[in-house]
């Protein structure tokens, strides 16, 4: 399958580490043009020059999905790089807090609503323009399945709150500009064999779970891939994806 994504210039926030890199790896194989970003710049150095070792065409940026000026700069950054404004967009920012309601402040809730949704909301507005003259563009969030059943782990009130605020955020997005040949999806990840998923499991004493065994609650019996998360996200950024 032909997934025209050659020549095509992405921009994947979280890329230096985990699902972002798998995801970055995974457009690099496909021949796109990959500018990752995050917070901190020795592992998008490590990542980018690992991207490139492998043949891929790839670019770094430091910056903060949270911060609107951060992320005009690395809209600007892969525009001076790779000559255009992203045509794809991945939007991995986790929600860091892992509170219970009783201890979490109202400062919390805005950091948490600014990791989930602002996010969002800021490269949106960043590339929407472009998009809508170009009549194409594939905006790709990575949310949780506590949009769909929040999970009773009490240390992910604010996950569980505002994951859902940028669904229909999303949903939104994609209703107001799909006559203009635009796609925004959400993925709603579940547990993944990340470092991260495996930290949420072991300070969860509900679920009592070993990564390495099966999954009862899982129907495939077993966490998911990085590498898996990252050919869904692919295929929605491909031109084979335009009805999504």
């Amino acid at each position: 399958m032909k997934l025209g994504l050659e020549g095509k210039v992405v921009l994947v926030s979280g890329g230096s580490s985990g699902i972002g890199k798998a995801i970055a790896s995974e457009f690099a194989g496909e021949r796109a043009r990959v500018m990752i970003t995050a917070r901190r710049i020795g592992p998008l150095e490590e990542t980018g020059k690992e991207l490139n070792e492998f043949g891929g065409r790839a670019s770094y940026v430091a910056a903060d999905m949270t911060n609107e000026d951060d992320v005009k700069k690395a809209v600007a950054k892969t525009q001076e790089v790779f000559g255009s404004v992203p045509d794809v967009v991945v939007c991995n920012v986790r929600s860091l807090i892992k509170i219970g309601f009783d201890e979490a402040s109202a400062d919390d809730f805005r950091t948490s609503s600014e990791q989930c949704v602002l996010s969002v909301v800021h490269l949106a507005k960043a590339v929407l323009p472009t998009w809508k003259e170009k009549k194409w563009g594939r905006f790709i969030n990575l949310g949780s399945v506590s949009t769909l059943e929040p999970h009773r782990w009490h240390h992910i009130v604010l996950g569980n709150t505002f994951r859902l605020a940028a669904v229909g955020l999303m949903r939104s997005l994609s209703n107001e500009f799909a006559s203009f040949g635009i796609t925004f999806n959400t993925i709603a990840i579940g547990l993944i064999d990340t470092g991260v998923s495996e930290k949420i499991v072991s300070e969860s004493e509900e679920m009592n779970l070993q990564q390495a065994e099966p999954q009862p609650q899982i129907s495939m019996k077993r966490p998911g891939k990085v590498e898996e998360i990252a050919a869904q996200v692919v295929f929605l950024a491909s031109e084979r994806a335009s009805y999504y």
